[in-house]
């Protein structure tokens, strides 16, 4: 990514773990700076923790260290960022993603490290394994060229520099895309995408996505209130192969809901106009109700004040999207700050908003990631 990219990380919401890497455990209703050495170009949130990426290709993580999340060696929560080594030493991460309960990191060399929870399920791509308290190089039976990964809870996504697609970990709902609910220990190929070139992979708690290089988005995993986006009825709970949704223009990011529950996606376009389908719970549709929709349909772009977006987010019960024009908007819940408004202040269960609102004090955002509780802007130069 290039440095003009760059920038400094602010962070909002529950702060109990310390996730939001600004020194206390106390929930932020407004988003405020996380004190790292240099600044950083990608950003990406979990369970309860964050993990960011510096221009120097260093990554440092802050939040809940249970089971070794954090990649630092040991499981003490960490309440400021902590740059983690373990093989990561010496070596230049571009991408990072944080799962429920693991973390991996993709280097410019095309290798991928991974680190957390591995007790159970193969989610460290080998079995048996214990959890890893610092990041380890991905080995075994795979030795292609890793172009980006997205964690999930308890299992991987992965895809290589020649559109190929890999899962591996628990299989419960189908989101390893295998045809069943198996757990797989070891990364394999992806039923039903193995013809495609896959550019873009998105995991959520309990369902996933995948864009090609057409721009053709294939859904899969538990299908809550139509979050698969596929229509017809949610009689089909479970999409255990990858199934493409019909009749919409191409898109470039899908973004899956982090929670357990109340599954949603939100689909960024190429003509920077967003699309959301699942559950309305909470207006996180950005519709201004709390209507679920069985099939992806475009949020008004007014909704946005009519400006070009470049990339989505969706949390567990909120969303959040960035515009070309540096703004930040969210919505959805705001329970314990996780919103970025200051009008939320103070309410801790029925602050919403339905709509797409921008977060006020904030110039120039370029990215934004959301976990359950708290959420993460990457803001440029600043």
């Amino acid at each position: 990514m290039a440095l003009s990219s760059a920038g400094s990380v602010y962070t909002c919401g529950l702060g109990k773990s310390g996730q939001l890497g600004r020194g206390g455990t106390d929930t932020q209703h407004t988003f405020g700076p996380v004190k790292l050495p240099e600044q950083c170009y990608a950003i990406n949130s979990g369970g309860l923790f964050t993990a960011v990426v510096t221009t120097s290709g260093a990554v440092y993580t802050f939040g809940c260290g249970k089971h070794g999340r954090l990649g630092t060696g040991h499981e003490t929560d960490q309440l400021m960022p902590c740059g983690i080594k373990g093989e990561l030493d010496r070596k230049v991460i571009q991408k990072v993603s944080c799962g429920s309960w693991h973390g991996a990191a993709v280097s410019d060399d095309k290798n991928l490290f991974i680190w957390g929870h591995g007790r159970s399920h193969g989610v460290m791509g080998y079995s048996p394994c214990p959890d890893i308290a610092c990041p380890t190089l991905l080995t075994g039976s795979f030795s292609g060229k890793v172009a980006g990964v997205a964690c999930g809870n308890n299992f991987t996504l992965m895809w290589t520099v020649d559109g190929m697609a890999f899962s591996w970990g628990s299989g419960r709902y189908g989101v390893l895309g295998q045809g069943n609910s198996d757990d797989c220990p070891q990364p394999i190929k992806i039923t039903g995408l193995q013809e495609l070139v896959i550019v873009h992979m998105d995991a959520g708690f309990a369902h996933n996505g995948a864009v090609t290089s057409d721009g053709v988005v294939y859904m899969f995993g538990r299908n809550d209130e139509g979050a698969l986006g596929l229509g017809g009825s949610s009689a089909h709970k479970e999409v255990t192969i990858p199934q493409r949704i019909p009749d919409i223009p191409p898109m470039t990011k899908v973004s899956c809901s982090v929670g357990e529950h109340h599954g949603h996606t939100l689909f960024l376009a190429r003509d920077g106009t967003v699309f959301a389908c699942g559950d309305g719970y909470k207006g996180k549709l950005g519709f201004g109700n709390q209507q679920s929709l069985q099939r992806p349909v475009q949020i008004p772009k007014e909704n946005f004040s009519g400006e070009f977006i470049i990339a989505v987010s969706s949390g567990g019960i909120h969303s959040a999207a960035v515009s070309q024009a540096g703004h930040l908007f969210t919505w959805g819940c705001g329970s314990d700050g996780r919103l970025g408004h200051p009008e939320g202040k103070g309410h801790r269960y029925l602050f919403r908003s339905d709509i797409p609102k921008i977060v006020p004090g904030l110039a120039q955002v370029i990215d934004v990631s959301c976990s359950y509780y708290h959420t993460v802007a990457l803001l440029q130069g600043k």
